[in-house]
């Protein structure tokens, strides 16, 4: 998919998948290798989460829509190469977190 047409979104905006969506069952070993290739990939890429997370849902019955819609994130990645977090060993990171709880009242 190295010269693959690119997409502007990573998934379709009426998507609905399940178990049952597809017609066919696609080979579930690439697949998964897919899935868990963009697992990895979600780290530098917080924008990939949600559709990395929807298709993993399916690794075990995955038909050729999930596969299609895998297919679809890489090719949005193809587009979006320049885009993600760039973490750096010489600068260190800091958590930081924040809340405002007062228990609803």
């Amino acid at each position: 998919m190295a010269e693959c047409k690119s997409v502007a979104t990573s998934l379709d905006r009426n998507l609905k998948l399940d178990a049952d969506s597809g017609t066919a069952a696609c080979e579930s070993t690439q697949y998964q290798q897919l899935i868990e290739s963009l697992i990895y990939l979600t780290i530098t890429r917080p924008d990939l989460g949600y559709p990395v997370s929807l298709l993993s849902q399916f690794m075990q019955t995955s038909c050729d829509i999930h596969l299609d819609c895998a297919k679809r994130i890489l090719r949005y990645v193809s587009d979006t190469m320049d885009s993600g977090i760039l973490y750096k060993e010489e600068i260190p990171i800091r958590l930081e977190g924040y809340i405002d709880v007062d228990w609803a009242g």
